[in-house]
């Protein structure tokens, strides 16, 4: 839910910090909009996911159990 007028986001899930391994990298999407991801989880762990137009202030974790 990109709630953010006229700014570009997505969601992108990486293998660790370094992002060199992408795991799944939605579609920018401008706002205000919504959409939804669809994408087979990997296995569990603990991943890396950010905002790829905005990675520096938008990233955190993902656990898979």
């Amino acid at each position: 839910d990109n709630q953010d007028d006229g700014l570009p986001h997505n969601f992108a899930i990486y293998e660790d910090e370094s992002a060199e391994t992408p795991i799944f990298q939605g579609d920018i999407v401008e706002g205000p909009n919504t959409t939804d991801y669809t994408f087979t989880a990997p296995d569990a762990g603990t991943y890396f996911f950010r905002c790829d137009v905005h990675p520096t202030q938008m990233s955190g974790t993902v656990v898979v159990e």
